[in-house]
């Protein structure tokens, strides 16, 4: 079996995030790779936009599909990784505090971004700034040096993504999953459903939405078991 410096882990950030979301992760004994995201286009499907996304990784990110490799994924990151499952050789997904369609979205985030979000004028996002941090503490669970960098991504991110990324999420209708993976959850997530726990799932309790920066030790344990016992048995 390859050693796990020899084993490539790809981390997608979730909606509003750039590669700094992954800090929490950059721990784990692999070589992660974190990219940003392209921008969307204007009314683009997740589907669409995933294929896109993938020509970027390889044109941008070197990535060696000769050895093993994983894609991990924050909320919209872990649709985005499923997708991108269709076209790259992955050994399995790592799905943080994501959906594996938009009907999981929680009834009122859902219908945020299917009847509001996307029509919203871009100014009004750039204004939202400055609700992140408030927002952030009352609901996310997270260290404020988490929530400071949270308002910084959402500052520095392109226009239009978030929108954009939002409405695609929602309007998700999920996709097949040929590989193994497992679910790694906050037990009080307030945006995604939390799924019952079984064989592909992970419940962190006493966590939100943002699992992987509000418990990374327990998330990073849950991913070196899933990545070692997923080695183990393709060796």
């Amino acid at each position: 079996m390859e050693s796990k410096k020899d084993i490539q882990l790809l981390i997608l950030p979730g909606l509003g995030g750039d590669h700094r979301m992954a800090h929490s992760q950059l721990t784990l004994p692999y070589e992660c790779i974190t990219p940003d995201y392209i921008p969307f286009e204007k009314g683009e499907s997740l589907v669409d936009y995933s294929y896109r996304f993938y020509a970027h990784i390889l044109n941008v990110h070197t990535i060696d599909l000769d050895r093993p490799f994983f894609i991990a994924g924050y909320s919209l990151g872990s649709a985005i990784g499923m997708e991108l499952a269709k076209y790259l050789p992955v050994r399995g997904l790592i799905l943080i505090g994501g959906p594996m369609s938009g009907r999981v979205i929680r009834l009122i985030p859902r219908l945020f971004g299917k009847y509001f979000c996307w029509w919203l004028p871009l100014w009004v996002y750039r204004s939202a700034e400055i609700f992140v941090a408030p927002v952030m503490r009352l609901v996310s669970g997270i260290s404020e040096h988490e929530i400071k960098l949270a308002g910084v991504m959402y500052h520095e991110l392109a226009r239009g993504l978030f929108r954009e990324g939002y409405r695609a999420l929602v309007e998700w209708p999920g996709c097949d999953v040929d590989v193994p993976f497992i679910r790694i959850h906050g037990e009080f997530d307030q945006i995604i459903t939390c799924p019952k726990p079984g064989d592909h799932v992970r419940i962190i309790p006493r966590t939100k939405h943002l699992v992987g920066q509000a418990r990374p030790k327990p998330v990073n344990a849950a991913i070196e078991q899933f990545i070692t016992r997923v080695m183990t048995e393709n060796a």
